[in-house]
């Protein structure tokens, strides 16, 4: 079953991924800086959920919603 995302989702994704990504940035310095490895861990998650939030804005922007009933 193919994912049908709405084209309009593109950029809130992108946005959201972006600021996901800095978050991540700031919770592995806040680990490096603190010592406390759960901070990077929250960052590696940060991370992941960029990514995906990066996908998801890709697949909305390629997809055609022309074929859909």
């Amino acid at each position: 079953m193919p994912f049908h995302i709405p084209p309009w989702a593109a950029r809130p994704a992108a946005v959201l991924s972006t600021l996901a990504a800095l978050a991540g940035s700031a919770l592995v310095f806040l680990a490096a800086a603190t010592g406390d490895y759960w901070w990077a861990i929250w960052g590696g998650v940060a991370f992941v959920s960029a990514a995906l939030l990066w996908y998801a804005g890709d697949l909305a922007a390629t997809s055609d919603s022309a074929g859909l009933p």
